[in-house]
């Protein structure tokens, strides 16, 4: 019933709606589309990532069960042009997916700051960035990887690439070898 709802609210703002059964089928048979994903469940967090890198042709806009500044960066990391609460006005709705459809995307500040605050800084390619060396200390803390990678904005699945990239840059075999090093050269 909610989708439905959803539907009318953007068909009322003049968008022409579907609703089909195998999206990602839809999406590669599309020149250009705009996409609002319910996101939930870490199933649906993964198909946000497969919708944008099935196609650069669509513009990606998430409605967020839970919407914090971690989820939406996720979200935007992810692949969404705009993120909107799943409880939002159908005005803020419509604002939000017409700016989405038009290149832009409303973003809240603190959204932002978080976003600014993961930009990449030039670093060593042997010495980790400033966020790299913040993942191996939430490691060396116990924190897992399904966690962290919840935390940052990355899928599960993502962030076990990220961290075996990071250990081969480092010289580590697997985590244990990575902290170890991380702590021998000041980095924990």
């Amino acid at each position: 019933m909610f989708r439905w709802g959803v539907m009318a609210i953007l068909r009322d703002a003049g968008f022409e709606t579907e609703a089909p059964d195998d999206l990602l089928g839809w999406v590669r048979g599309e020149d250009s589309a705009a996409v609002l994903v319910t996101v939930q469940s870490e199933a649906d967090w993964e198909l946000l990532e497969t919708l944008h890198h099935t196609s650069s042709a669509i513009v990606l806009v998430a409605l967020l069960e839970q919407a914090s500044v971690a989820a939406s960066v996720r979200a935007l990391r992810a692949g969404a042009s705009c993120v909107v609460p799943r409880d939002t006005s159908p005005s803020a709705l419509r604002e939000a997916f017409g700016a989405a459809v038009r290149g832009q995307s409303l973003v809240p500040v603190e959204v932002l700051r978080a976003l600014s605050a993961l930009a990449d800084v030039p670093h060593p390619p042997d010495r980790p960035s400033p966020e790299e060396r913040k993942w191996l200390r939430e490691l060396a803390r116990g924190t897992t990887i399904g966690r962290l990678a919840s935390d940052v904005g990355y899928s599960e699945r993502m962030m076990f690439r990220l961290l075996r990239d990071l250990y081969a840059r480092l010289g580590a075999g697997n985590r244990t070898d990575a902290l170890i090093k991380a702590q021998a050269r000041g980095w924990l």
